[in-house]
């Protein structure tokens, strides 16, 4: 398998599993291993801004909209306060993330299992309490604690946080990506640059592999935010807890036996 088919199929893998609740970052690490394929965190980050393409693609109705109306100064203050937390916790641990040992993204696997079972029958239609700072506060605070550790899903947990918080299935959905574009941007333009450095990317295949690897994960990203829409508001989204366990088992298996 070339470089450049390894990069794509770590594009597609990031266009699936950012968006879907089983951990963009947990795959990437697994298949970096099995596919030996070397490249530093700042590719990952590359993926992340092809899928934050996706977003804004997929929500550019409803941004547009938003800033045409009188609720846009609120929705913006709710997605302030929850990139507080978020920054917060990245900015923590930005050294750390490149070091963090393989099982870790086995027990964050595990933990995915159960929150995401967990938001069963959580949501729906009838009386919701608002978006308050404070439920907006907690929901980004989670998100950064899932973007920082692999293994955990950010779309995953601030989608549940959001239901155990009490929110319509609905807003869960999106405000958990209204709060993912400032935290994906953040982190492409502060890791983005690292991967540059020598004017080349420093991953195998160069540009060919990052651009094939960008565009797979932009494609696929937008089929997957469907997927998910349709599953958060249908009621299926702890489904997802499933393949969450399958994983966490099937990786261990490999990294008992390699």
């Amino acid at each position: 398998m070339t470089d450049f088919l390894k990069a794509v199929a770590l594009g597609i893998v990031q266009g699936v599993t950012e968006f879907l609740p089983i951990s963009s970052s947990g795959h990437l690490i697994a298949l970096k291993q099995i596919f030996d394929f070397e490249a530093p965190l700042a590719f990952d980050v590359c993926l992340h801004l092809a899928t934050l393409g996706a977003v804004l693609i997929f929500f550019a109705r409803r941004l547009a909209a938003l800033a045409r109306s009188p609720d846009a100064w609120p929705v913006f203050v709710r997605v302030l306060v929850g990139t507080i937390p978020a920054g917060i916790i990245g900015f923590a641990i930005e050294k750390e993330r490149e070091h963090i040992p393989s099982w870790f993204v086995v027990a964050g696997w595990l933990i995915s299992a159960v929150y995401l079972q967990l938001t069963a029958n959580r949501g729906g239609s009838g009386v919701h309490p608002k978006l308050s700072l404070a439920r907006a506060f907690l929901i980004g605070g989670s998100q950064g604690f899932a973007a920082a550790l692999p293994g955990f899903s950010r779309s995953g947990i601030s989608i549940s946080s959001g239901l155990w918080l009490g929110l319509e299935r609905g807003q869960a959905f999106e405000f958990s990506f209204l709060l993912a574009i400032p935290v994906m941007l953040g982190a492409g333009l502060v890791d983005g640059r690292k991967l540059f450095a020598g004017g080349t990317p420093n991953i195998p295949g160069g540009w060919p592999a990052l651009a094939g690897s960008m565009a797979a994960a932009f494609g696929v990203g937008l089929i997957a935010i469907f997927v998910l829409r349709r599953m958060v508001i249908g009621n299926k989204f702890h489904r997802f807890g499933y393949y969450n366990l399958l994983a966490a088992i099937l990786f261990a298996i490999y990294l008992f036996t390699r």
